[in-house]
């Protein structure tokens, strides 16, 4: 059974999903990006595995702002609530923000089990992406195209991340129990 913070990192994550993409729906960043700050500042002060999780956040929002400002320069997807043409919108660097908060936490399970990851990722984030669609934070430009990008580009993207948490994370417990 889930442990309290466990529990509370997926409930966060799932609230910050809606607030992220309700942002952009409303042409606002700023919800967006102080529900991520609030959740940076609760995670940080709860959580474990502080380093790991400095390092995804960072890995994570290069490879999301990179994936997603290039569906956008490729004209495959238009975001509402985007400042500077192709570059990936505030409310999207908070989720891949947010979601980078769960990989050591409430999505851990997935560290041994990142092809299984992969797959789950290829199938989950066409329809992750159809859902902001419908819901008003960004348009299909290029369907067909889109969903097969987003599945390739997700199903890599997601175990290499996992693969970098386990990587860190053992760097960072080989930290906690060298000896001085």
């Amino acid at each position: 059974m889930p442990d309290r913070l466990t529990i509370i990192n997926f409930l966060l994550f799932q609230l910050g999903w809606f607030v992220c993409v309700l942002s952009g729906a409303a042409q606002l960043n700023s919800p967006a990006v102080i529900f991520t700050a609030a959740f940076l500042i609760i995670h940080f002060r709860f959580y474990s595995w502080k380093q790991t999780d400095y390092k995804l956040v960072l890995a994570a929002i290069l490879i999301g702002v990179v994936l997603d400002s290039s569906w956008s320069a490729w004209s495959l997807m238009a975001y509402q609530a985007q400042t500077i043409e192709p570059i990936a919108p505030w409310w999207i660097w908070c989720l891949w923000i947010n979601f980078a908060l769960t990989l050591n936490h409430s999505m851990s399970w997935l560290l041994k089990r990142r092809l299984l990851a992969g797959v789950f990722s290829a199938i989950a984030s066409p329809i992750s992406y159809y859902a902001g669609s419908r819901m008003g934070a960004l348009d299909w430009i290029q369907p067909e195209i889109l969903i097969v990008v987003l599945a390739i580009s997700w199903g890599l993207a997601i175990p290499l991340l996992l693969t970098l948490a386990i990587y860190w994370r053992h760097q960072e417990s080989g930290k906690q129990h060298a000896v001085v």
